[in-house]
């Protein structure tokens, strides 16, 4: 049985209509035609899905505490043309920015420069968060006859290497 992403913590989520991009990206959520999406990675999970959804005709807000969209993929040969095409797609950005609260039809932003505190307007909202430990699946095993051994994001919210030195290890 397949779960879903488990979501972070946020003021406002049990509003509903807060999607996480696997979610999206399954088409298991629908977003509604503005989208805001808070990407807090800096890489393609969150830009990635920005640039699908643009393409499949939302209005896209990126909101990122960096400050620049797609940090991560600086000094790449993806670093000029992402930001280029999500511009040429009428993706929009804030930088700089966090999320203090969704209202269920936009948020509360916060500006780390100024400490302003706005609001912005969308139907709905999609986190690009940094990963959860997913362990439901461990959780469900404890006390059967078999040894359960957790890895990777079973463990804690990590990349695929992490994971990788830990199933070898364990093998």
């Amino acid at each position: 049985m397949s779960k879903l992403p488990a979501m972070p913590s946020l003021p406002g989520i049990e509003k509903g209509n807060v999607f996480s991009i696997e979610s999206v990206m399954a088409r298991h959520a629908r977003p509604g035609r503005h989208v805001l999406l808070l990407d807090e990675g800096g890489g393609w999970r969150g830009c990635g899905t920005a640039w699908k959804l643009a393409e499949d005709g939302h209005q896209v807000t990126i909101l990122t505490p960096d400050p620049l969209v797609g940090k991560e993929l600086q000094r790449t040969a993806a670093d000029f043309p992402l930001r280029r095409t999500l511009r040429q797609l009428g993706v929009k950005w804030l930088v700089d920015v966090s999320i203090l609260e969704w209202h269920g039809d936009g948020v509360t932003i916060v500006d780390h420069n100024t400490r302003d505190e706005s609001f912005v307007q969308g139907v709905c909202l999609v986190l690009a968060t940094t990963n959860v430990a997913t362990d439901w699946l461990a959780k469900e095993l404890e006390g059967s006859s078999q040894p359960v051994m957790k890895v990777g994001d079973g463990v804690a919210p990590r990349q695929a290497p992490y994971a990788f030195h830990e199933g070898r290890k364990i093998a």
